[in-house]
């Protein structure tokens, strides 16, 4: 008995928050080059589902719906973050139980048939101060986003896991 008050004494003082744990592993998006917006003259928007949600720290999620825009990059004519560290973002995760995530970070878009890391920071609402890192692969595209000019792309959602 003596041994086991040493331990939970030293424990007590280095204990840390539990990070988030789990994901999404499914869902679709959309991505929307809006012309006249954005301080670029036109901005990019990534709407969608995401689905197949769980996580012990986010009980009764299921799923949610991003909602992120990012500037459409003048110097090279694209939207596409591909090798440049991905474009700054912000939106929010409006979850299946009603509440809502703020996040901020950088999205990262391939072009067909390439996967993309991109991950956003948790800000407020459920996960903050946590991260979200979506696995994406573009399936389709309207005049080369993710590449190119503008248009519309569609987006797979591979993962999107919280940590």
């Amino acid at each position: 008995m003596t041994f086991a008050l040493p331990v939970l004494t030293g424990l007590a003082g280095t204990a840390t928050a539990d990070p988030v744990t789990g994901g999404c592993f499914g869902g679709q998006l959309t991505t929307t080059n809006v012309p006249g917006s954005g301080s670029a003259g036109m901005n990019t928007n990534v709407t969608g589902g995401l689905s197949d949600c769980g996580s012990p720290q986010l009980p009764g999620i299921t799923g949610g719906m991003l909602n992120i825009s990012y500037p459409f990059n003048v110097v090279t004519g694209s939207s596409s973050g591909t090798g440049a560290g991905g474009n700054p973002a912000g939106g929010t995760i409006a979850w299946s139980d009603g509440s809502v995530s703020v996040v901020s970070g950088n999205w990262v878009t391939s072009p067909v048939g390439q996967n993309a890391i991109s991950t956003l920071g948790v800000m407020s609402g459920p996960g903050a101060g946590q991260q979200i890192v979506f696995g994406t692969r573009q399936i389709a595209n309207s005049g080369s986003v993710g590449g190119g000019s503008g248009g519309a792309g569609s987006v797979i959602i591979i993962d999107a896991l919280f940590r």
